[in-house]
């Protein structure tokens, strides 16, 4: 998270300039803090939970701690089903409670070392097999609306595998869809979608939650199947009068999905990088200035010869 990495003379709680002379540099969301800050202590993890550091000094630990975000994506939640509270939990942390609306700014890793958080953790009861097994480790959670959310694993070799986990009626994060198909999820970052509607402000349409990940400070958006299974009616009808930009793969796969998506956003201007570009490679090889610029000048319609 090197967009707010604090330098070395930065404290807990201290903002950090924006070195472009522009507004300080967004906070980021409570809940992704959270999580790295244990990551960074040591503690191990089971699908969505983590150990609880309120009751971590036990011969074997279960993972009970679920860490959220709020429905208005203010905030975090954390709910140890174990039995501790938030408030013992947060007091290991040396965290405070308005902490949940906005993490001190400083990266979780020097967070972890200033308050000396990181320990021998003890073994993880029960923990889940899955990927994790294989080979894989945890890259990134991606939330489609309040109950649903996949996890993206990845082995060192690059090969990346998917697992996904819902909030079953008693609120409880479990795997699975229970029952949903990927086809009638929301769109990702859809309350988003829907702010920048209102406000009149383009929205990016990729292929990918990482390279909706990517894009920081803009309005992007995906969704949960690949390049073959785009959700049509779903993308039509949230983004329709929208100003959309597609940035499609260039690959035969991501252009095939672009001729898809036009013939439902006709009105959508499409931005292509170079031949096996994603969405990523687009904004990484043209920096933040210079992808606003291409994204004004877009036009209608599959560009050719690319």
């Amino acid at each position: 998270m090197a967009d707010y990495e604090a330098n070395s003379t930065t404290e807990v709680g201290q903002r950090v300039p924006n070195p472009r002379g522009g507004p300080d540099t967004p906070t980021p969301f409570a809940d992704q803090w959270l999580a790295e800050v244990l990551a960074a202590m040591g503690c191990r993890r089971s699908g969505r939970k983590w150990q609880c550091p309120a009751h971590a000094h036990t011969e074997v630990h279960s993972a009970s701690l679920a860490i959220g975000r709020r429905d208005d994506r203010q905030g975090a939640w954390l709910h140890c089903h174990a039995g501790c509270t938030v408030a013992a939990v947060l007091r290991v942390l040396g965290l405070r409670g308005n902490h949940l609306q906005r993490p001190p700014r400083v990266t979780p890793s020097r967070y972890v070392r200033l308050k000396g958080l990181h320990q021998e953790w003890p073994a993880l009861k029960n923990p889940a097999g899955r990927a994790e097994g294989a080979g894989y480790r945890h890259e990134a959670w991606h939330s489609y609306g309040a109950d649903h959310a996949k996890q993206r694993l990845r082995r060192p070799d690059g090969s990346k595998a998917i697992h996904w986990e819902s909030r079953n009626a008693r609120g409880e994060w479990v795997p699975g869809l229970l029952g949903t198909r990927e086809a009638d999820l929301p769109l990702y970052r859809e309350d988003e979608v829907r702010i920048a509607a209102a406000a009149g402000e383009t929205v990016v349409l990729c292929e990918s939650e990482s390279s909706c990940d990517a894009l920081r400070g803009l309005y992007v958006t995906t969704w949960a199947g690949g390049a073959g299974s785009p959700p049509l009616e779903i993308l039509a009808r949230v983004l329709a009068g929208v100003d959309v930009v597609i940035v499609p793969d260039n690959d035969e796969a991501g252009l095939a999905c672009l001729d898809r998506l036009l013939e439902v956003l006709p009105e959508a201007r499409v931005l292509l990088g170079l031949r096996g570009d994603d969405t990523r490679d687009v904004y990484a090889r043209l920096g933040f200035d210079r992808f606003i610029g291409e994204l004004h000048a877009a036009g209608r319609s599959r560009p050719r010869g690319r």
